[in-house]
């Protein structure tokens, strides 16, 4: 189910989309609620979705509505479809989608993840008119057709998830069958990765030229001093040496 083309698909300043519980598979009856959060707390803003049988209604014909939000009281397999939020002027925001089900399902997030969340998707059972679901099982866990786990209390954990976690998922029960499949998607994490600074003030590095002058440089003065005290060292014995055999001379 898509949303219809007059929907403008605007990203700067739309509506985000949040659902609670914060999943897209619910059992029969339970209470759901779509809330529309739009920067700068604008108004106009509505809940719509597209079911199978109907599309581009609004909150007021199939839910309760209380301000940007709208409240599913006893969802139903008519209730499975594709939500969104639209302004007066056809902008719309992300969109959710909702499966009502009995029996086994997957809860999974309804919103995709980025890279480096962690989640954790819970296999539950409920018969269609039992008060509380139960997870307390074995189930076998699949992504994308091919087994990945088997947890005794029915909740499979994904720590720091990456798109190698993306695909479609679905849980067995032992006795009661497999849930419908779910699609968990993972975005890639834009931050960028913090670089250290360069040295603000480096020390050039200095050049063979220049290198080989200093050394020469250096060797000159070094002769020259050596030459220096050796030529007043000869002065000096010399005038010693005068000294000692003419004393009245000098």
């Amino acid at each position: 189910m898509k949303i219809p083309p007059v929907c403008l698909m605007i990203t700067a300043a739309a509506a985000t989309l949040s659902i609670h519980p914060s999943r897209s598979v619910f059992f029969y009856y339970e209470t759901v609620t779509l809330s529309c959060a739009v920067p700068g707390n604008f108004t106009g803003w509505t809940v719509k979705r597209n079911t199978s049988t109907r599309s581009s209604l609004s909150c007021e014909t199939w839910g309760q509505l209380h301000g940007s939000s709208c409240t599913i009281k006893g969802v139903y397999p008519s209730d499975s479809g594709v939500y969104w939020c639209e302004s007066d002027s056809g902008e719309c925001s992300n969109t959710i989608n909702i499966r009502v089900a009995t029996g086994v399902i997957l809860q999974g997030p309804a919103v995709p993840l980025t890279e480096g969340d962690s989640v954790t998707l819970n296999c539950s059972y409920k018969e269609k008119y039992a008060k509380e679901s139960t997870s307390n099982f074995n189930a076998v866990f699949y992504r994308n057709g091919a087994f990945i786990g088997n947890k005794s209390e029915g909740r499979l954990s994904l720590i720091h998830v990456s798109k190698e976690n993306e695909g479609i998922y679905k849980c067995v029960h032992p006795t009661k069958g497999q849930s419908p499949e779910i699609w968990l998607e993972v975005r890639e994490n834009n931050i960028p990765v913090a670089t250290p600074d360069p040295d603000p003030d480096p020390t050039p590095p200095i050049a063979l030229p220049k290198l080989l002058s200093t050394i020469l440089l250096f060797i000159l003065y070094t002769c020259i001093f050596i030459l220096a005290v050796y030529t007043y060292r000869k002065w000096a014995q010399a005038r010693a040496e005068a000294k000692r055999k003419w004393p009245d001379h000098l």
